[in-house]
């Protein structure tokens, strides 16, 4: 009998496991108990998109529907004929069958095809395989908005139920729904997950509930548990409500589960196993404080095994090569840290320990949890998944990781700050960083200063300058309508994005509209930003967003919509001369952002040229060989010979020996000492030469 069978129900990304389940798993399996984990979102949906079940989907239409479904129906046979040689192409069991994908007639073609992008201009001749991934997706999501048509307007391949579950008032507002009968999805699901529980005989049942969209079907899980086996206990945890049960008065939920967990679920699902005074958990009886918690040393390293790493499938939902890191690939999503280093930004949940609680371990221990979970899912791509990672121990890490010759690919979320220089970004590249994602939020100083994120434009532009010369690629997260924002920010906002894009330092972006929460610095405190929160008693069940009001003048919506539609022009290269204030339906004032703003920035010197005694200098170049005009370096695409005198080459390479050990820390007080011990002249008019900058951009680094 298993102690607790871990889920995750449907539907998050389907490319890779979520990590809920996998760090709970190891945490309880190192403490000695049995657990099992199962995720129900990809067994579900690989079940949906399965011939049987487009069969009978067709089978059972009554015609009633639009003329894409129409059309649909009319194709069946094509549906059923293809539906399973593009799931398996998708999880990457046969990729011949690209160029059949990627032909006329191969695919049956509904109402998404009409929106897509010419795919010969965007993927050209070499990307048949991309290409047949946004073809194929194209198609999935064709069967996708059938199914929301005749089977629940509820389907959505990621964000299933997400209408129901945002900002519920009362729970009988989605209990409407549990008490209709259960549609085919609901059934499939509810198959699986007898298979499972038959399967591991578990005594209690824990699901992970990350998002809104998955609400409903983690209440559908205990609903399912609660008819037909009374006795396993059922507990519910995760991201939603940690961030929205919190105040929870309503006890409703209750006939659905039995307990449910807020914050970190490790310490509190043992002290439920052991049957102990309750750790953050609220019950039918109220809630339960207790105290305690782990360090993320002791939370350790996921475990992953039991999960189905066959079934995950990739999308192309865009062509934009960095917006499909989310849904492309087999990424282990790990954390580097626990909380977040800054946990000063207003609109952040700073006071949830998820973020406000900042725990972090070393850098080998990051890498042998790397190790492990790589042997784990086969997979040796990674994604850290933390608020904002911090640039010191991506150092550390981007070092350990060289010095054990690990060949792995990662990417991860930051903050444009001034410690991304240009010699940090080309040690994370070399590496194995290929992206990453951080918030300029609302591109204007004085609303960066007062939301205290920390950066300013210019720090932004240099970071993103860095990261772009490394070859790593940038997306930014951007934010409009926060409180005190005139229209005329607005605006500015949009022309400081426009100039970046135009330098090419971000490959893609974001606008998000500001919500102030409750957790948040600002959902505490509206009237020191300038707004009023509108007087009303808290939901008696969930909790997130704080209804505020301010003279703001102008439409959000109309602001909203002029950004989104700049923003997909200038995602493919499109409308970068024009005009920002000519993107908006209405009138609005032109910007007064100056049109050299950014390449102003740009031609500032990096600090990692700045000569200092104490920084570090590590060689992460090829191996290199002294020659009768100086030294020889050989990279894996090329060969470099770089002329010095016989003296100067002893030199370079005994440091280039020396700072190649990335166990040991050389610094420039002893390289110059070194020199000094030579040569007369002074060892800065060496380090400015051309000869010093030949070897540095090879890998000579100052960190």
């Amino acid at each position: 009998m298993t102690d607790i069978l871990l889920l995750t129900p449907p539907f998050v990304q389907p490319n890779c496991p979520y990590p809920a389940t996998a760090y709970l798993t190891g945490y309880l399996r190192r403490k000695g108990y049995a657990v099992e984990q199962a995720d129900l979102s990809i067994e579900t949906l690989v079940r949906v998109f399965s011939r049987e079940f487009i069969s009978s989907l067709f089978e059972n239409y009554d015609g009633e529907g639009d003329e894409n479904c129409n059309r649909m129906w009319a194709l069946r046979g094509d549906y059923v004929a293809t539906i399973e040689s593009v799931i398996r192409f998708l999880q990457g069991k046969d990729n011949t069958i690209a160029s059949l994908i990627c032909s006329p007639e191969y695919l049956p073609q509904a109402g998404r095809f009409e929106q897509m992008a010419e795919v010969e201009e965007v993927f050209g001749s070499l990307g048949q395989k991309d290409c047949a991934e946004y073809l194929a997706t194209l198609y999935l999501q064709d069967l996708s908005d059938f199914i929301r048509a005749t089977v629940t307007p509820d389907f959505e391949v990621v964000k299933y139920g997400e209408s129901l579950a945002v900002a519920i008032a009362e729970f009988s507002t989605i209990e409407q729904e549990l008490q209709k009968p259960r549609n085919a999805i609901d059934n499939l699901m509810c198959d699986i997950l007898r298979e499972h529980i038959e399967r591991t005989q578990p005594r209690r049942v824990g699901i992970s509930v990350p998002f809104p969209g998955n609400l409903l079907g983690a209440l559908r899980i205990g609903q399912y548990i609660k008819a037909n086996y009374p006795s396993i206990e059922v507990v519910m945890g995760g991201g939603y409500p940690t961030t929205e049960l919190r105040t929870m008065s309503d006890r409703e939920i209750f006939r659905y589960v039995d307990y449910i967990v807020l914050d970190d679920g490790e310490l509190a699902l043992e002290c439920i196993l052991e049957g102990g005074e309750l750790l953050h958990t609220y019950t039918l009886e109220g809630y339960h404080e207790g105290s305690g918690r782990i360090s993320h040393r002791e939370r350790g390293c996921p475990d992953f095994n039991g999960l189905p790493h066959s079934l995950y499938f990739s999308l192309t939902e865009v062509t934009n090569p960095m917006h499909r890191l989310w849904s492309d690939g087999r990424w282990n999503k790990m954390m580097l840290a626990h909380g977040c280093y800054w946990a000063k930004c207003a609109f952040c949940d700073t006071t949830l320990d998820y973020i406000g609680c900042y725990d972090a371990v070393s850098a080998a221990e990051i890498a042998d949890w790397m190790d492990e979970v790589a042997r784990q899912t086969g997979s040796r791509g990674f994604h850290f998944v933390d608020e904002a990672a911090p640039p010191r121990l991506l150092k550390e890490l981007s070092l350990e990781l060289l010095r054990r010759g690990a060949r792995y690919s990662w990417w991860t979320n930051i903050r444009f700050e001034k410690s991304y220089t240009g010699d940090l970004c080309a040690l994370l590249a070399r590496a194995g960083c290929v992206a990453v994602s951080g918030g300029l939020e609302v591109a204007s100083d004085r609303l960066l200063e007062m939301i205290g994120k920390g950066i300013t434009i210019e720090q932004a532009t240099l970071a993103m300058r860095n990261f772009y010369y490394a070859g790593i690629m940038v997306h930014t997260y951007l934010m409009y309508g926060l409180p005190t924002e005139t229209l005329q920010e607005s605006v500015d906002a949009a022309e400081v994005v426009r100039q970046m894009f135009r330098a090419e330092l971000i490959g893609s972006a974001f606008w998000h509209r500001y919500a102030m929460t409750v957790h948040s610095r600002s959902g505490h405190e509206p009237e020191a930003f300038g707004v009023r929160r509108k007087d009303r008693l808290p939901n008696p069940f969930a909790n997130n967003e704080v209804p505020f009001a301010e003279n703001r003048g102008y439409s959000l919506d109309m602001v909203g919509e002029a950004l989104n539609l700049s923003l997909a022009n200038w995602l493919v290269g499109c409308g970068l001369d024009k005009p920002v204030h000519k993107w908006f339906a209405t009138k609005v004032p032109a910007t007064t952002v100056i049109p050299s703003l950014i390449t102003d920035h740009l031609i500032k010197p990096d600090s990692c040229r700045i000569y200092n005694d104490k920084a570090r200098i590590v060689w992460v170049g090829g191996t290199p060989e002294l020659s009768e005009e100086g030294i020889i370096i050989h990279t894996p695409s090329t060969t470099k010979e770089v002329k010095f005198t016989e003296a100067e080459a002893e030199f370079m390479f005994a440091v280039l020996e020396q700072t190649s050990d990335l166990a040991e820390e050389y610094t420039f007080e002893q390289i110059r000492t070194l020199w000094e011990e030579h040569f007369d002249r002074p060892f800065i008019e060496f380090y400015s030469s051309k000869k010093w900058d030949i070897v540095r951009k090879l890998g000579l680094l100052q960190i």
